[in-house]
């Protein structure tokens, strides 16, 4: 009997040897074809990760350059302005164009003739500030008194420019269409009529309207 079970013993041990040896070849092939192949799972893995780090980096760059690039401009618009304050001349220059309050007649000759709506729009080059700042500039240098209007949103902003015309009062224009705009303080925008002439989902409120002559 003892020699019996030292018999099976022993065959156990080969089939097991065998199966180890089995299993050990088939890993070695394994191993062999992905070396030649060169299509590994951690490769595979590699690329995925990849293309969803460079997916996600792109979506978040995008999102998060729009909102950083209008605080920023914002800010510095702001610190400019306080900067341009304390260091303005204290007196009138002589040479200074003399302003007047336009008749909305005048007011839409010199429109008419200006081409500051013509520009192009260019994200992060050219945008409303830029149109707002050249529609003012030209019309005092036509001698028409004209203000910077900025508009501010809960998170974001705009700039139009705004005329104090004699005989209908304060209004307000969008230099991107020479369009006049009405700013109510709690509504939209009305972007739809004013800048794209087509149907948006900007539907934020506006917070604040800041007027400088």
């Amino acid at each position: 009997m003892g020699g019996l079970r030292e018999f099976g013993i022993a065959i156990a041990r080969i089939i097991l040897g065998i199966v180890i040896l089995v299993e050990g070849i088939i890993v070695l092939d394994i191993i062999i074809y992905i070396g030649t192949t060169g299509s590994t799972f951690s490769k595979e893995i590699v690329a995925a990760y990849d293309d969803g780090y460079d997916q996600g980096y792109a979506q978040t760059y995008n999102g998060g350059y729009q909102e950083a690039y209008s605080g920023a401009y914002n800010k510095g618009y702001d610190k400019g302005y306080e900067i341009g304050l304390e260091i303005a001349p204290k007196e009138e220059v002589a040479t200074r164009v003399e302003l007047r309050n336009p008749t909305d007649e005048e007011l839409r000759e010199f429109l008419a003739h200006d081409k500051t709506d013509s520009n192009l729009f260019i994200e992060g080059e050219y945008v409303c500030f830029d149109f707002a700042a050249e529609l003012n500039n030209n019309a005092e240098a036509n001698g028409i008194r004209a203000a910077y209007v900025r508009i501010r949103f809960k998170e974001w902003a705009h700039a139009v420019v705004a005329f104090e015309t004699v005989d209908r009062g304060l209004i307000f224009i969008e230099p991107q269409s020479d369009k006049g705009v009405e700013l109510i303080v709690g509504k939209p925008y009305p972007w739809q009529w004013a800048v794209t002439g087509r149907l948006t989902d900007y539907s934020e409120a506006i917070v604040e309207i800041q007027i400088i002559w």
